[in-house]
Parts: C-alpha cells; structure tokens; sequence
C-alpha cells in the first residue's frame, strides 16, 4: 500500500505508513518519532540522514524479535528537521527523558547517582571522596564518573587502584599508618612507604581518572551554540538553529536567537549524563559557533586546542 501525502508544520513533517512501505523521508538531520495507529509513542530517535534510516529500520525488521514488532505496530512517523547533528542530538537525549517512548531502552533518566570528588589531605595527596551526584545546580568543580550507588562507586576506586598501582591508603579509602598491606605484596607502588612523592601518585591518579571526567562549568554563564546547516537539502529544514546550555544544562533549541536568549535566563538546571556527553564533544568540536548568550559575544571553547 502506498503511504499517504504528508502533512507539514514549520520543520515538522508527519508521514501516514503503508502495510510494507515508508514514506520517501528528507535526507537531512532531524529526530524521529514512531506511533501506532493508538497513538502510543513506540520510538524516538536521530539521524544525519532521517530517509535512509528510516529504511534501515525496515531492514532490521525483517528478522523476528523485539525490532520486528516495534515496527509492526508502526503507523505515524513524525520527523522535526534540524540544522546539523548537534541539534538531532540534544533534542532526540531530551525527548527520550522527557516522553518516555515504549521501545527505547538507552537514555532513561536516572535520577539518584554518585560521583567522586578530589579532596587534598595534608600530606598533598588527593584523596577520594564519594559524594552525592545533585542533578540540579551549577557545576564549579570538575567530579569523577557517575555512579548507581555507594557501592558500585567503592568497587570502582578498589579496581582503580590495583590496576593502577595506587594506594587505598593515600585515597583515604582505608585507615593505619606504614606501609600497607597492598604495599607488601607488590600491588601498591609505595607511597604509603615514602617510595613516590604525592606529585606522582597525584600524577597517576589523575591521569586515570581522565576518562571519568565532568569538567566543570568553563563559562561565566549561559551560553549559546549557533548550528548551521550544511547545504541545501529540505525546503523545511532550519537554516540556523541556536541550542542553549548552562552549567551542562541543556535548556534548549530556538529557531531565532532573541528566543535563545530567553531561554538562557531560565534559573532551572538539571545535569543528564548524556547530554553533557553530547555538549562537551560539541565544545570539542569546530561544527558550532559560541555565543555569550547575555551580551552575544563570540566565545572561544576552551576544550579545542588552536591550531
């Protein structure tokens, strides 16, 4: 059965499925959404190019399984175009938290977590303090991985440091004095003993911790990601879009940049894991231009290294 004629809002486009088929989709990025012929919302997700994945998904459900009867059930699919990659990024990782479709299981909100803070003892080592990961709040200080619980964060720091070479001790992770247990059977490289200076094991601490990383908020406030689009490929897609962040808060997606400004204002903030891992590889990125969002100055990122 051939799909029936869409209908178009602004850069929404709403497409009525056939029995087999798939509308011929834009081939621009945007983030997609799956309903069945009730309404219920079954999928949420993003491409660079919405048409052929779109037909990926037809591919993927031609074998028996849980993608096979998502799609059975499918009757709408809804496209919001945007300008760039960016955009389809932040606004799919919001979508999901904020309207819980039946068939995503990746990007749940996950409200209770904690996280590791570096407190330095009076010997000058950084020791490891787990704290309670608040998701609403401005972040100052840069903290370390995100965690399910107490537990799992302890489990964590014990695998750190025997892979690494680091002392429990040091890490304020157990109590005495001298050379630790660890020490004495060659797991601990000694600084409990005095054989490596704070400097070192502060040194081997933070070089593994990297990856875990929440940096700290760079900016002295909100600020403002100008994405513009990359050729012409659909009369709706955006030109320009303007995404807002503040403390990794993403508040966000306008069409113009007053709306932006705005929105930056808002007092609100709720750290997510995944879109802080989405605005920091942006602010890592060169697809985007920085803007003050109270005084609209261009703004240098402080996580690209000039060239």
């Amino acid at each position: 059965m051939p799909p029936d004629k869409f209908t178009a809002n602004k850069a929404q486009l709403i497409y009525h499925c056939g029995d087999e088929t798939l509308p011929a989709a834009p081939r621009c990025p945007g983030v997609y959404r799956f309903y069945s012929d009730d309404d219920v919302l079954l999928y949420i997700g993003k491409s660079v190019d919405i048409g052929t994945r779109l037909n990926s998904h037809l591919a993927e459900a031609r074998e028996p399984g849980r993608h096979q009867r998502m799609m059975s059930n499918l009757h709408r699919v809804e496209c919001e175009l945007t300008a760039g990659d960016i955009g389809a990024q932040l606004l799919e990782n919001a979508a999901i938290k904020a309207e819980n479709p039946l068939y995503n299981r990746r990007q749940r909100r996950v409200r209770k977590l904690w996280t590791q803070r570096l407190i330095e003892d009076v010997e000058g080592f950084l020791q490891i303090a787990p704290s309670d990961f608040c998701p609403g709040g401005e972040r100052h200080e840069a903290v370390y991985g995100l965690f399910r619980s107490q537990r799992h964060l302890q489990e964590s720091v014990r695998s750190l440091a025997r892979d690494q070479g680091l002392c429990l001790r040091m890490l304020g992770q157990e109590k005495g004095q001298g050379p630790c247990f660890q020490q004495q059977i060659g797991r601990c490289q000694g600084a409990c003993a005095g054989e490596e200076s704070a400097d070192e094991h502060n040194a081997r601490l933070l070089a593994a911790l990297e990856r875990q990383r929440i940096a700290a908020w760079p900016f002295a406030g909100a600020i403002i990601l100008e994405e513009e689009r990359e050729g012409e490929s659909h009369p709706l897609q955006p030109r320009r879009q303007y995404h807002v962040l503040h403390h990794w808060s993403y508040l966000g997606t306008f069409a113009r940049r007053d709306q932006a400004r705005r929105a930056a204002r808002c007092q609100t903030l709720e750290f997510d894991r995944d879109g802080y891992r989405i605005a920091y590889r942006a602010l890592r990125g060169r697809n985007c231009r920085l803007l003050d969002a109270e005084h609209g100055d261009v703004l240098a990122s402080p996580f690209v290294t000039a060239a």
